[in-house]
């Protein structure tokens, strides 16, 4: 199943890892860039909630295999039936709700197969992969663009995806269904009344406003920092390839953290990681024209920093949801945290388009002071939610 996720977020980031060369081919503009970056966010929050939801009543199987149509088709509309913009942003949608249908009823599929006692682990290790594909995606797309072209790495996430189609069909069982009580709009509101859940599902609407507008404009500002003066030699380097190492540093970092929080203090813990990335994000706004392989290895480790609670938010929600409604909570989980993503996006790239474009730094800096409130808004909702708990423990 994690083979499969990778296949899948393969489309996940081919739009960021060529963002550079498709808008030097194109002419798009910074908002324009944004509003297709996020265009596959709000997709995917849309999806969500009903594929996710769904998983409660129907075969997660069959709702997979339909969510990879949508993802596969959106990797061949642009630009191998049309380069204009409505196509591209139409295809960004349309692989937003693949990635939807996907995601989600893949992680219930894992699940089903899994004992009790595995699935929490499981859990995390599916969502710590999601570090491990982007850069997958970004390595996959780079070498593609270098090879044959920008426009062949989307027509190659529609192949990944198409091959992870074929491997699930062909080793996950169809799992079994739970009967749960009511609608589905009304599991997600049982959902949403639990206690502090909506603190929950703005925490996590903070790490993915970070992570994945940062995700979108890193190879942009890796651009912009190579252009600075004396950086010059770096400018022939293809940074998507560059920054394929990261998800493999990554995802242990989030699977260390998840069980640090499920061994104790989950809370003071997660917000211990998303306030190191906080703090990541505003030295690299203030050295982003820096020497390039300063700037390089600073947003590395800043990347890392933002994906190290990723594995630990989804067990934290799940554990104080019964079994019949994980599907709604995990519903309300993804749309929180991709309808944050869109918006970050589009605002970075507002943002950068106000302040003069991507060639001016004062752009950049306000860009990254963005970005980086969401892990700031994170952390400060994790320590409420540890308060809290310290509170209702026994002395």
């Amino acid at each position: 199943m994690l083979a499969a996720l990778l296949g899948h977020l393969i489309g996940f980031a081919n739009y960021a890892a060529i963002l550079p060369a498709l808008r030097a081919a194109t002419g798009f503009t910074e908002a324009e860039a944004g509003i297709a970056g996020g265009a596959f966010f709000l997709a995917y929050a849309i999806g969500s909630p009903i594929f996710a939801g769904l998983t409660d009543t129907r075969d997660a199987r069959r709702l997979y295999m339909l969510g990879a149509a949508f993802g596969i088709a959106g990797g061949l509309l642009f630009p191998l039936l049309s380069a204009s913009f409505p196509a591209l942003v139409a295809g960004r949608v349309l692989t937003g709700i693949g990635m939807a249908g996907t995601y989600m009823p893949g992680l219930r599929i894992l699940m089903a197969v899994l004992p009790p006692e595995r699935q929490q682990q499981a859990a995390s290790e599916y969502v710590s992969t999601l570090t491990l594909g982007l850069s997958a995606s970004f390595a996959v797309s780079g070498l593609l663009e270098m090879l044959i072209g920008w426009q062949a790495a989307f027509t190659g996430a529609a192949c990944t995806a198409a091959a992870a189609v074929v491997l699930v069909r062909a080793t996950m069982p169809a799992p079994r269904i739970r009967p749960s009580e009511g609608s589905l709009g009304a599991r997600l509101w049982k959902v949403l009344r639990l206690p502090r859940m909506g603190l929950f599902l703005i925490a996590v609407g903070g790490n993915s406003w970070e992570g994945m507008a940062f995700r979108t404009w890193w190879i942009a500002l890796l651009t912009f920092t190579a252009l600075a003066p004396g950086n010059e030699a770096y400018v022939s380097w293809n940074f998507a390839l560059l920054t394929t190492f990261v998800g493999p540093l990554a995802m242990p970092l989030s699977t260390w953290v998840a069980r640090r929080a499920e061994a104790g203090r989950r809370h003071r813990v997660i917000a211990l990681a998303s306030g190191s990335s906080a703090i990541l994000g505003l030295i690299l706004a203030l050295t982003m024209e820096g020497p390039f392989l300063f700037v390089f290895i600073l947003s590395a480790v800043y990347v890392c920093a933002i994906f190290s609670d990723a594995g630990s938010l989804t067990p934290a929600i799940l554990v104080r949801v019964p079994v019949a409604e994980r599907g709604a909570a995990l519903a309300l989980q993804s749309t929180a945290g991709n309808l944050a993503a869109f918006l970050a996006t589009i605002v970075a790239g507002l943002v950068l388009n106000a302040g003069g474009g991507v060639s001016e730094p004062g752009a950049w800096r306000l860009a990254m002071l963005s970005i980086l409130a969401g892990s700031a808004v994170t952390s400060l909702l994790m320590l409420i939610l540890d308060r809290d708990e310290r509170r209702r423990t026994p002395r």
